[in-house]
């Protein structure tokens, strides 16, 4: 059995060693800069965080860029974590692009990253929300709704929201099909993608999730608020 809180393996065509953009892959010796290295998606997304990261700090203001330099040691000090673990390196790089879209990127995720085969879902349910980047838990969907209560049934005219069994809340202000073809009953493989940091003390708003419903094997990856923390 798969362990239930990593994200599976995407197949792979045999391919050379992929090149990382923040570091040199002759030189790499840590477990993580060696898996990125052989691993042309993880190399891909490392190239897409370091763009990320210089449009972010091009655009941040001069009094914002402690915070977002506590966001990159953040980043990095996550993937060390992980060391060789591809899913849970996969978690943090995405995790990552969208943390820089908080400072001004417009760098998303590629698009191959919703289409990620999570885990299978045979773990036991879990009552709580995973807990650190790229850990997963099985769950049920309890709710599918717009995302203000004034729409008419079925419209979807404010974007999306999604409830589970285990206390996790998702919203879009967009029409997510993969969600809406959601239904409550239907299990879920919900995976923790990124932690927002340098928020203000209490505010842990703008946490990210990548979930696919394993009854239609749609996946989408939305935060839990409709604002980040230190927003409205």
């Amino acid at each position: 059995m798969r362990p239930a809180f990593l994200l599976a393996l995407l197949p792979l065509a045999a391919a050379p060693a992929a090149l990382a953009a923040s570091f040199d892959c002759a030189r790499a010796a840590a477990p993580d800069e060696q898996a990125v290295c052989a691993d042309p998606h993880l190399s891909e997304l490392d190239s897409a965080l370091g763009a990320a990261y210089a449009q972010a700090r091009a655009t941040t203001p001069k009094e914002d860029l402690a915070s977002l330099t506590t966001v990159a040691r953040g980043i990095l000090a996550d993937r060390r974590r992980c060391g060789a673990t591809r899913g849970c390196l996969l978690a943090v790089y995405v995790g990552g692009l969208h943390g820089y879209q908080r400072f001004g990127s417009d760098i998303a995720p590629p698009d191959w990253v919703n289409a990620l085969d999570m885990a299978d879902g045979t773990a036991p349910e879990s009552s709580g929300l995973p807990g650190r980047p790229g850990q997963c838990v099985t769950t049920r969907v309890t709710q599918v709704a717009a995302r203000l209560d004034g729409d008419k049934p079925g419209a979807f005219d404010s974007g999306t929201s999604i409830s589970f069994a285990n206390r996790g809340f998702q919203v879009s202000y967009d029409r997510e099909e993969a969600l809406i073809a959601s239904r409550p009953g239907d299990r879920v493989v919900m995976c923790l993608t990124i932690i927002p940091r340098a928020c203000p003390p209490g505010d842990d708003r703008g946490r990210y999730y990548t979930v696919t419903n394993l009854r239609t094997r749609g996946s989408w990856s939305l935060p839990d608020s409709q604002h980040l923390c230190g927003g409205a």
